[in-house]
């Protein structure tokens, strides 16, 4: 899953309707259901923490996310491994990129 702003957005709504819905279960006294409600806010809480990596989404293609898993799967690799990898290789043989503002001063 790609961490988008929407995917983030609800993410966080699930997480403030669960807050509010084990506050309502724990003032009722209905413990079944505000652990239920616990467990599911300590879920989408990972969650949300899961998709603050610090490691940005970068989409691409479909096929080559089919050839990255192809790769990933022969090699025995992650599939993020054989992605940096590919990044790496193609920035070694193009070179390193230069910034046009800086070259004409």
């Amino acid at each position: 899953m790609s961490p988008t702003g929407t995917t983030k957005m609800l993410v966080a709504a699930s997480v403030i309707t669960l807050t509010i819905g084990s506050i309502d279960a724990g003032i009722s006294g209905e413990w079944d259901l505000f652990v239920l409600f616990v467990v599911g806010l300590g879920l989408n809480v990972t969650l949300l923490l899961r998709l603050q990596s610090r490691r940005p989404a970068v989409p691409i293609r479909r096929d080559l996310v089919a050839w990255l898993r192809d790769r990933a799967s022969v090699s025995g690799e992650s599939l993020s491994a054989v992605t940096d990898r590919a990044v790496a290789t193609f920035a070694d043989r193009y070179g390193v990129v230069v910034d046009v503002e800086e070259t004409r001063q």
